[in-house]
């Protein structure tokens, strides 16, 4: 992989680098880039790899318009998804592996959602740990909307910030197509961008650093969290921290799918349904 000395830009186009993001995307189908399957890509894949290294390194590159699809969700309304050209996706991956490597060592232990090394099922371990532990109140908590009202420019900094490197704001913008203006005054991360699930944890890292400053405990799963506390008064103070902070961040708390139970009543987090009110903690 790529070694941690090189520059933000130089890591992504390290050969390594560049042929694991490949690896990844190598079987999908689709396009390339316009007018060039995937398929033909396949058999030869070295001169379009090497012709999209340049690219990158010499700042030339710029990703296709990606295929907006209408994607219906549970609650009747809908999500929009962004579908790139596997060129772009390649690009994307490549951006993201390196930061994410810079930074996933300082993410809060309870932030499981798309990180290495983490799944859905350790999440739910941490929540039932808490439970059996006698944490009774919980917090079952959603971001209202969490991708489309990320705001563009404090995200940006709070890339800057956590990678600690100057070019990383514009990297992300030009893999993303926002011009200086959607910098400045854009809101919503692109879904179905290989960069969202990274974005989406580093926007939310203020949150988590807020929450484990007040020593409450959480277990965050991206914009899908709980918090927990042994009395009703502590979890009702936790609320009130995370809509707060939320607030700061031009974020809020789903007002429908967010509430606070006690443990002898079931809540479903992850798509598992907890507490002894569900038969056990387990599943």
């Amino acid at each position: 992989m790529t070694h941690r000395m090189l520059s933000l830009r130089e890591a992504v186009c390290h050969s390594d680098n560049l042929a694991l993001a490949y690896a990844r995307h190598a079987r999908h189908r689709g396009l390339w880039m316009p007018g060039v399957p995937m398929s033909m890509v396949a058999r030869a894949p070295v001169p379009p790899m090497l012709a999209l290294a340049e690219e990158l390194r010499g700042d030339r590159y710029r990703p296709h318009p990606p295929r907006i699809i209408p994607i219906a969700k549970a609650d009747g309304g809908k999500r929009d998804i962004s579908v790139y050209m596997i060129r772009d996706r390649v690009a994307q991956r490549a951006l993201v592996q390196v930061m994410q490597q810079r930074t996933d060592a300082a993410m809060a232990p309870f932030s499981f959602g798309y990180r290495p090394a983490r799944s859905v099922s350790m999440a739910l371990a941490s929540v039932r740990a808490y439970l059996d532990a006698g944490y009774c109140w919980v917090l079952d908590a959603d971001v209202e909307h969490c991708f489309d009202s990320i705001p563009h420019a404090p995200l940006l900094a709070e890339v800057e910030r956590r990678l600690g490197e100057r070019a990383a704001p514009a990297l992300v913008s030009r893999y993303l197509s926002w011009n200086r203006e959607t910098r400045r005054t854009g809101v919503g991360i692109p879904q179905g961008s290989g960069l969202a699930p990274w974005l989406c944890n580093v926007y939310l890292w203020r949150l988590d650093d807020r929450v484990r400053s007040a020593g409450i405990p959480m277990v965050r799963y991206a914009d899908d969290f709980v918090l927990l506390a042994r009395t009703r008064e502590a979890i009702g103070q936790a609320q009130s921290l995370c809509a707060e902070t939320l607030g700061a961040m031009r974020l809020r708390l789903h007002p429908l799918k967010t509430r606070i139970v006690e443990a002898a009543e079931s809540f479903r987090f992850l798509g598992q349904r907890l507490g002894p009110a569900a038969g056990g903690t387990r599943p």
